[in-house]
């Protein structure tokens, strides 16, 4: 088993006394995280799992009766919920709980837009959530011997382990169809299925590019409120990331567009079908754009860090790839992201210009230190 950075942290957070919620798309290691923290941690403890994708497990925790709730926990110190959406109210539930009872809980969930409507008025103030993501670059450095074949096919975790190319694309078509799709439709109760996979397949085909809500809705022919709302389920389903713009004078910088990034490029190229060799790929440098931004904001989830995410473009044309901000001092750090070149672009020399910052270029030969800061 490959340890995740996170364990660690949540561990730590339990110290708090708040409910832990662990949110993040299935697949990516969420129970295997509960598994580990128990026999790690709380080996000598007891502990109770309960996993309420079966019927025999919500059956075991979905009630709001205290007093149920004190037979079902006694002798516990340590409580998992895993996909804690589908309980009837687990907002209340988990609130009488951490109320009344003298026990650390740990949620987890793989539909934030879900679980964070059901909790957020009983839970407010109670909880402290983390976004568990796929491996990481920096847990899994050691197994990688060419990062050029393996981001093509993504780090979720199975699909990471398995060693046969052909296993690894029918895998990632199974998440795709069984687990993703699946759960989108059922939750939210979306209608036309199909319009929504296409609408992600035709993302797909522009990551990295600024993202034109009108120009999908013509092109797919929806309307534009279901575009947006679709992207938004989406996003809050962990499998795209918005990236927006930073803008300090916005009469002439754009200011409503965002870039969409995939959480998993492995997802990505199984939407288009395409999982060339990366060196012959026309999108290769768009590959390398989304991978670099993911292990960002992977490492900014594993060490909480107070950090936003931008990017940069001018009316004029003028484009930074990658914009950090901390959310203490309001300091900025930019960075052109070039999987092969060295030459800063005429954009990245406008902005620096303007703003007085330098700008480092992040390409193949510098990219670990950088994801691992």
């Amino acid at each position: 088993m490959i340890p995740r950075l996170m364990e660690k942290l949540v561990v730590t957070a339990l110290k708090k006394k708040k409910i832990l919620l662990i949110l993040g798309a299935r697949q990516v290691g969420e129970t295997t995280l509960l598994n580990s923290i128990k026999k790690r941690y709380f080996s000598k403890k007891r502990t109770f799992y309960v996993n309420c994708d079966t019927i025999e497990g919500r059956k075991n925790i979905d009630t709001t009766s205290l007093t149920e709730l004190k037979k079902i926990t006694k002798n516990i110190s340590l409580l998992f919920i895993d996909e804690a959406q589908r309980l009837n109210n687990p907002g209340l539930t988990l609130k009488i709980i951490n109320d009344n009872l003298d026990i650390n809980i740990i949620a987890t969930g793989s539909s934030s837009f879900e679980l964070k409507n059901k909790l957020s008025d009983p839970l407010t103030g109670r909880y402290l959530d983390f976004i568990l993501y796929p491996f990481s670059y920096n847990e899994v450095k050691k197994e990688i011997y060419s990062i050029k074949k393996t981001i093509l096919y993504g780090f979720y975790p199975e699909v990471f382990l398995l060693k046969r190319v052909e296993d690894k694309i029918l895998f990632l078509n199974k998440i795709i169809d069984s687990y993703l799709f699946k759960d989108i439709l059922t939750f939210q109760k979306i209608r036309n299925s199909q319009a929504i996979k296409d609408l992600l397949t035709a993302i797909a085909y522009q990551i990295g590019a600024e993202v034109s809500e009108n120009e999908l809705s013509n092109r797919l022919k929806i309307d534009r409120k279901t575009v947006v709302s679709y992207i938004d389920i989406l996003e809050k389903s962990f499998i795209i990331r918005r990236l927006y713009p930073y803008s300090r004078n916005p009469r002439r910088e754009i200011g409503r567009r965002y870039k969409i990034y995939f959480v998993d490029l492995g997802i990505r190229n199984a939407l288009i079908g395409d999982f060339n060799d990366f060196d012959l790929r026309l999108d290769s440098g768009a590959i390398f754009e989304n991978f670099i931004f993911m292990e960002k904001l992977k490492n900014s989830a594993n060490n909480q860090s107070l950090v936003d995410y931008y990017f940069w473009r001018s009316y004029g044309g003028g484009e930074v790839d990658f914009i950090e901000k901390s959310k203490i001092t309001g300091r900025l750090a930019a960075f052109e992201i070039k999987y092969q070149s060295e030459t800063l672009s005429r954009g990245a020399r406008e902005f620096s210009k303007e703003y007085k910052i330098p700008i480092k270029i992040i390409n193949q030969n510098n990219f670990v230190n950088f994801i691992s800061r």
